[in-house]
């Protein structure tokens, strides 16, 4: 079975441990008083962080775990707040020693895209001998936005602006993923005329997502021709989402009552990015830049795709098929197409981007425009729910438990939080001048990751 997240949630009598697999779902029960769970990282190397982050949350011992360093709690995070637990109702938390820190100049690495004025929570260790790595981590949660936390309490529709703001970039993802608990919550299913609408934003993230990364990808290669190409049309895509939506981003754009603004220029954009895309892809075959720089640099083995359930492009890139939209007869009607490589490198994965365009690119065509549909959520029905996404990132996965109207429970798991992991095993051996290269050309949004 392949894992897909770990977490745990307070009770009134116990706490309640969630570990969710392709497929089933285990559910444990630990005693409030000297809660102690077994970690199964011997067999799922990736449940590694999720058990950190149960036991900083939550204050839960994890036995026999080979890793029992914090993962929310840096080394002025005071001792004894466990911010998940029910008791926990303070808006802020003083660090120990924040008066003593001074910090006069930006020492952090960044691995963004950012905002010019945010920098990515996370610090990066590595180390080396002769400029090639011995070792690397990654180590997040330097900014801790308390999400899960602002959640509770809320009832299911106050929810929807502060979920579809948790990954600016995935934000259309996180919104269908919200929807579709909405829907199960109400015991509605939703119009294809409506649900084509959706999958159009969601492909057209997707084709935006992949250009950005193809730009910056090439930019440190030093191919600057491609850098220019990926860059115009990133910039075309972000116009052509708010022309949709009235947002760049798309935020508020996934409704069940909201229909596009201005279809002409969506059309225009697919079918002006097709044809230049095939123009590049035969020019970029003559040049041999990039396959020099990329080819086997930063290879994941698929042992390791397998060992850590590694989603997106990390997986098909070493020869795992999984893409969420292969199991939905909707994209299978819509000219859904896998594709995977096999080397596992940044080569790959640079590839890979490209034929995905393709692919989103050919789905947008069939998604023709309808007039809006009538349609209403109903009434919210307690009960917990479980929402799968195939994200240009990878498998998003969002679970939310309702009592009594309002929401007791809100976790999610962004591919981030799998793919990152696998960072180490890609970066080992490089040589150190390769390491934003590798890093760039791995599905990460960091700030998706530290909720």
């Amino acid at each position: 079975m392949r894992l897909i997240a770990r977490f745990a949630q307070e009770k009134d009598d116990f706490f309640e441990i969630i570990t969710v697999y392709d497929k089933r779902v285990i559910k444990e029960r630990l005693n409030k008083k000297t809660p102690a769970l077994i970690s199964i990282a011997k067999d799922y190397p990736a449940a590694v962080w999720f058990e950190r982050k149960i036991s900083d949350d939550f204050g839960i011992s994890i036995l026999y775990s080979n890793d029992e360093r914090p993962f929310v709690k840096h080394e002025h995070f005071p001792l004894g707040i466990y911010p998940m637990r029910k008791g926990f109702t303070q808006s802020t938390i003083r660090h120990e020693g924040e008066e003593a820190i001074d910090i006069k100049m930006n020492q952090g690495v960044v691995i963004g895209p950012t905002h010019p004025y945010h920098l990515e929570s996370v610090q990066l260790q590595f180390f080396d001998r002769k400029q090639t790595v011995l070792h690397f981590e990654m180590m997040p949660f330097y900014k801790y936005r308390g999400i899960e936390k602002m959640l509770e309490g809320l009832k299911v529709s106050e929810g929807r602006e502060v979920v579809e703001r948790i990954s600016a970039s995935s934000s259309v993802a996180y919104q269908m993923a919200f929807l579709d608990i909405e829907l199960q919550a109400s015991k509605k299913t939703l119009p294809d005329m409506i649900k084509k609408r959706h999958s159009f934003l969601l492909e057209l993230e997707r084709v935006i997502n992949h250009l950005t990364d193809l730009s910056l990808l090439c930019q440190l290669v030093e191919f600057s021709d491609g850098a220019e190409f990926f860059i115009k049309f990133v910039e075309e895509g972000r116009k052509t989402m708010k022309e949709l939506t009235g947002h760049r981003f798309g935020f508020s754009s996934v409704r069940v009552d909201s229909d596009f603004q201005n279809m002409d220029e969506a059309y225009n954009f697919v079918f002006l990015l097709e044809k230049e895309l095939l123009v590049f892809r035969k020019w970029i075959e003559t040049r041999d830049k990039i396959l020099e720089q990329t080819l086997l640099l930063g290879q994941i083995p698929k042992q390791k795709v397998l060992d850590y359930g590694l989603v997106g492009i990390m997986a098909r890139c070493s020869g795992v098929r999984l893409d969420r939209r292969e199991e939905e007869p909707f994209f299978e009607k819509h000219d859904y197409y896998m594709n995977v490589e096999d080397a596992g490198d940044t080569f790959s994965r640079f590839n890979i981007r490209i034929s995905e365009i393709f692919t989103s690119l050919r789905i947008m065509r069939t998604l023709s425009k309808n007039d809006v549909l009538p349609f209403f959520l109903g009434t919210v029905n307690d009960g917990e729910y479980y929402s799968y996404v195939e994200s240009s990132l990878g498998e998003l996965m969002m679970y939310i438990a309702v009592k009594e109207g309002v929401i007791e429970r809100f976790y999610v798991r962004d591919p981030s939080f799998l793919n990152a992991q696998a960072l180490p095993f890609c970066v080992k051996n490089s040589d150190v001048s390769n390491i934003g290269l590798i890093i760039k050309s791995l599905p990460l949004n960091i700030s998706a990751i530290d909720l």
